[in-house]
């Protein structure tokens, strides 16, 4: 099942394919775990919000590292999605997928 990556501005971003992050050229960027996203070197990126988004919550300590994991097959890319609707920002909180310019 594929589940499509926006930024908090609409922007379409990518995927998650198998509980694996992948940019919309079905670049390897990272895996999700239990709600929580992790770039390919394991380090924490965000949460997985709304099925739809990834941010990160300013208030929040780091999360240690984990382990990186093997970079998987890469997918074919789904067909590229529309963007969506600008959001507004919740208090407190920022679109983690900003470091990705």
């Amino acid at each position: 099942m594929v589940e499509f990556v926006y930024r908090w501005n609409g922007e379409y971003f990518g995927f998650i394919y198998n509980d694996k992050f992948f940019d919309k050229r079905s670049n390897y960027l990272g895996w999700i775990s239990e709600g929580e996203v992790w770039k390919k070197d394991g380090t924490f990126l965000g949460e997985f919000f709304e099925g739809h988004y990834i941010i990160r919550r300013m208030s929040m300590s780091p999360k240690a590292d984990r382990a990186s994991r093997a970079t998987p097959h890469t997918p074919a890319t789904p067909p590229a999605k529309a963007n969506r609707a600008l959001r507004a920002l919740r208090p407190g909180r920022i679109d983690a997928l900003d470091e990705y310019n």
